[in-house]
């Protein structure tokens, strides 16, 4: 999930521009008390940076989803195994051909989808339990059958927490975008209070402010100072 920020440069690079900000207004506290600007305003941009930096970025609830659909897969595989066991041994007990073998329903259990898993575990667990007298003589016994009702249920709860994860991440995304977009608002206005403030008085300390303003990372933008 990919939202449009306000800015033209990475989060991780607001930040940066964030704490050296934070540098620019201390040092020029007094001209910007001159502009109505105090402790208030530095008090909100720092935390907004300290709780932007806190935030996990997209890459961690990406490998939470990740370990969830992992868990669902493995558990699902150890499904379809137990299932897999059962039609092999309804097919010999039963007959391959035989109306009661049919009325399993096992087909292509990986064209299934996961919730159609949850449901073919319920499913067959049914159809068998009234034929344990003929499924018997292929050592099909309550312990298999145990063992497919509880994969089904434990598949059903991996699905949930995968969903889970995913609406975390997605809720994540949009709490980081409008984080950032919050605090490089309350930064560009300071900002161009700054480059008012030195305009024509002291270009270092204007350029400080309209920093900000360009695309380029923070690091690549000293490089070149120091190469002129």
């Amino acid at each position: 999930m990919s939202l449009k920020n306000n800015f033209g440069f990475s989060i991780a690079e607001l930040l940066q521009r964030g704490d050296k900000f934070i540098f620019c207004f201390d040092r020029d506290k007094a001209e910007f008390e001159g502009y109505g600007y105090g402790d208030d305003i530095r008090s909100t941009i720092i935390s907004s940076i300290a709780a932007l930096k806190a935030l996990p970025t997209d890459i961690y609830y990406e490998g939470e989803q990740k370990m969830c659909t992992n868990n669902k897969n493995e558990i699902r595989e150890d499904l379809e195994h137990d299932i897999n066991d059962l039609a092999n041994r309804s097919r010999l007990a039963l007959g391959a051909k035989s109306v009661e073998y049919s009325l399993f329903r096992f087909g292509t259990l990986a064209e299934l989808s996961d919730n159609d898993m949850v449901s073919k575990a319920s499913h067959v667990v049914q159809v068998a339990q009234k034929r344990m007298d003929k499924l018997a003589k292929r050592m099909v016994n309550d312990e298999l059958l145990n063992a497919i009702t509880t994969g089904g249920n434990k598949l059903d709860d991996a699905i949930d927490k995968q969903a889970e994860a995913q609406s975390i991440r997605k809720e994540k995304v949009v709490e980081r975008h409008n984080m950032a977009n919050d605090l490089y608002k309350n930064m560009s206005e300071l900002c161009e209070a700054g480059k008012r403030i030195w305009k024509g008085k002291n270009e270092a300390y204007y350029t400080d402010y309209v920093i900000y303003g360009s695309s380029k990372p923070m690091a690549d933008q000293a490089e070149e100072d120091n190469e002129e």
